[in-house]
């Protein structure tokens, strides 16, 4: 008797458990996404705002301008760079911020979201289904193409109903809620976006966004790569009242292969990276900081032309890159840390063989420290440690097979080694050029020693001494070290 009750209370059980679902409710959907996307928008801007008015961030933009057009001047490829002539310079394209810093922008743009997400998305008239602890939204046209107080767009309905869009919204730990983006028949989920606390992300997959693009543009299936893999992501992160990281991360390796319309195969990965890049802006502490650490990257593929080269396979191989720096407000001495090309050496093959190395400070690390400050001209002072050493080595002569490979004898073959070391911590300067004694302007060593060498020939540059460039190599010289000497600084 006791088990015909036991058998029986288990099942009456399990029945009630049919029907009953954790699928979150639209009401409770449209209120975590629009509460958390809006406070998001508003704690971004705030800090951005702060961050744009950071002096620090200024003087180092000044230094680095200053370095840059020092370095600039001594010759790296064996002929002086070509100066600036446009009137109106020669900066690179400025970064536009995609963060609006004027608080009434963002509080506009947040008031915009809010009202999409909770009047036009995730609403009960766009309840598709139930499945287990997902709850299916289907969207139209007629939801994403107006705000409402106006008719939409028919080209731009016509254009979202063809996407089949599905946005499946489930539960995550903490309170937190996971939205796929889902895509066509088939429901491929190639963009998920997901919402804790005090953090929202968005991660794409690759292969999910590979099978998304066959189904909207069947005709550009054949333009696709033959292989797509890899997961990336996008995250802003909330960490305190006006303090804000936005990260990037690898989360699966990226690999991608093509078949070239000759033959051969091109193929580029890069492995996994958590977080690939971090930018942290504190408005409160007036601190701003950013890390990058790039993992093993790699292209692989035919040489190409119609030399005999053309079928052999060329790699590039970078083992890494990585760096971090921070500034605060009033800040006049930056330390970029841990400045590295990964723990291997990076290279260029040609058929198994390498035409090209390099490895940065492979006896002291793999890494090196920069500080950048300002000396008592105005001038930055660049201090190194504990040294900076860049070996690089060249077998480039099996290039000449091809006609319109242009080979400099430098480079044929032929090994260099930079190096800044000595001193504690070896330093360096730049100095301007002097028109009446006729010193060309160059570079400083402050403290320990900086040496330029080939395997016949070298430039040794000792502390209180300037390294410059020379318009032409003596006869008889090197062809790349014969273009640099070192000369008193004035």
């Amino acid at each position: 008797m006791k088990t015909k009750l036991w058998l029986t209370g288990t099942m009456v059980l399990a029945l009630g458990g049919i029907g009953c679902s954790d699928a979150p409710e639209a009401k409770e959907v449209s209120e975590i996404t629009a509460s958390r996307s809006t406070e998001m928008i508003r704690a971004a801007s705030t800090s951005a705002r702060v961050m744009s008015e950071m002096s620090s961030l200024e003087s180092m933009g000044s230094a680095a301008a200053i370095l840059q057009k020092t370095f600039g001047a001594v010759p790296l490829m064996g002929s002086p760079s070509t100066p600036c002539t446009d009137p109106k310079g020669c900066d690179s394209t400025p970064i536009v911020n995609p963060v609006p810093i004027d608080p009434t922008a963002a509080d506009a743009q947040a008031a915009l979201v809010e009202k999409y997400l909770k009047e036009r998305i995730f609403i009960e008239a766009n309840v598709e289904a139930t499945e287990g602890d997902s709850t299916i939204f289907r969207i139209q046209g007629d939801d994403l193409c107006t705000t409402g107080e106006r008719p939409a767009d028919p080209d731009c309905v016509q254009a979202v109903d063809k996407l089949e869009l599905r946005i499946r919204a489930t539960r995550t730990d903490n309170d937190g809620l996971d939205l796929g983006f889902q895509f066509g028949a088939k429901r491929d989920e190639p963009v998920v976006l997901s919402f804790g606390k005090k953090t929202m992300a968005v991660a794409v997959d690759l292969g999910e966004t590979k099978d998304t693009v066959q189904f909207l543009i069947p005709e550009a299936a054949t333009a696709l790569p033959r292989v797509m893999v890899g997961r990336v992501e996008l995250r802003l992160t909330e960490n305190g009242a006006q303090d804000v990281t936005f990260s990037t991360g690898i989360l699966d390796a990226i690999r991608i292969e093509i078949d070239g319309e000759r033959g051969g195969t091109h193929s580029f990965s890069t492995a996994k990276a958590t977080p690939l890049s971090e930018l942290r802006m504190d408005a409160n502490a007036k601190r701003l900081s950013f890390e990058l650490n790039l993992g093993t990257t790699e292209y692989k593929g035919p040489y190409g032309g119609t030399s005999s080269l053309s079928s052999q396979q060329l790699v590039y191989s970078l083992s890494g890159l990585s760096f971090e720096f921070s500034a605060e407000e009033g800040q006049n001495d930056f330390v970029i840390a841990h400045v590295g090309l990964g723990e291997a050496q990076s290279y260029m093959s040609l058929n198994g063989t390498k035409i090209i190395t390099a490895d940065l400070n492979a006896l002291s690390g793999r890494h090196f420290d920069l500080n950048l400050s300002q000396g008592a001209d105005g001038l930055p002072l660049v201090r190194v440690l504990p040294e900076f050493d860049l070996a690089a080595k060249f077998f480039m002569s099996p290039l000449k097979a091809d006609p319109t490979a242009e080979v400099p004898s430098f480079y044929e073959d032929e090994s260099y080694r930079v190096r800044l070391s000595g001193g504690g911590s070896p330093s360096i300067r730049p100095v301007d050029a002097n028109t009446a004694t006729g010193f060309p302007g160059g570079l400083q060593v402050v403290s320990g020693e900086l040496t330029l060498q080939g395997k016949n020939a070298s430039v040794t540059v000792p502390a209180g001494k300037c390294l410059v460039g020379k318009e032409a190599a003596a006869q008889g010289s090197h062809p790349l070290l014969g273009h640099f000497e070192a000369r008193n600084c004035q």
